[in-house]
């Protein structure tokens, strides 16, 4: 009598284990006809952004595509794109009493309007560098700086920051690295420092530059480098035949005394 409610509660047991599979066995799932036959928007091309870095634009493609894979209703956008807001240095050498313009926006983002921006300068007068704790504030509201007629006072490190006026949000940092400095101290005449197969090609002119890349020495300088060489040829060719003829002679002398 014993054995039947232990037989009850086995049985039970097992349908138990057993319900959840019979339950959980794989159906065909079957896909509304709404479903197959939605349509959705899809990028379908994009460019890269117009600049490296800071607040540039790109050009995206939107297609609808059904179930059948057929492109429809293609439209073409241009939207902001921001890669990296942090643009590193500029460096500028100039000369005092030149003018000069630090500008820290890119032509295509003025198309939006200087007024839809922020920008905050900072300067680190006097030092080139990164390290934001040197830096102090500077007066200028706009997206640039001009200088009309530079002086030493104004070399240093320009920080620009540029921010979107409607969230604040920073799309721009760029340094500017400005050295001035005197006439006399330095000849910034780049052009006045190129060799003639150099000027040729600053003007636009194929010219070979392989045979010129070693310094280019006058012939006087050639000349004068052949006649030493030769001397010294010549005064070590000498000592060793004087050297020759004295060990020579000391010997003779030697062998005619010995008896």
């Amino acid at each position: 009598m014993k054995a039947l409610p232990t037989c009850f509660i086995i049985g039970s047991l097992v349908l138990a284990l057993c319900l959840p599979l019979v339950v959980t066995l794989p159906k065909t799932l079957a896909i509304p006809k709404k479903l197959q036959e939605a349509v959705g928007k899809v990028i379908v091309s994009a460019t890269a952004c117009t600049v490296t870095c800071g607040l540039g634009y790109k050009k995206e493609t939107v297609c609808e595509v059904g179930p059948d894979g057929v492109r429809r209703k293609c439209t073409s956008q241009r939207l902001e794109c921001l890669t990296n807001w942090i643009c590193g240095m500029l460096h500028f050498t100039i000369l005092i009493g030149k003018e000069f313009e630090l500008d820290c926006l890119s032509s295509d983002i003025l198309e939006i309007g200087q007024e839809a921006f922020r920008f905050t300068w900072r300067l680190a007068r006097g030092i080139i560098s990164t390290d934001d704790e040197v830096f102090k504030p500077f007066r200028a509201s706009s997206h640039s700086v001009k200088f009309v007629s530079a002086q030493e006072y104004d070399s240093g490190t320009y920080r620009c920051d540029v921010q979107l006026l409607k969230n604040l949000r920073f799309v721009k940092r760029l340094y500017f690295g400005l050295r001035v400095l005197p006439p006399n101290l330095v000849n910034l005449n780049f052009h006045h420092s190129l060799t003639e197969n150099q000027k040729l090609v600053d003007a636009g002119l194929e010219v070979n530059l392989d045979n010129y890349s070693r310094p280019h020495h006058p012939p006087w300088k050639k000349k004068v480098a052949i006649t030493l060489g030769i001397g010294i040829a010549s005064g070590v060719i000498g000592g060793v035949l004087v050297s020759i003829v004295l060990c020579y002679g000391l010997r003779l002398l030697f062998n005619s005394a010995s008896p």
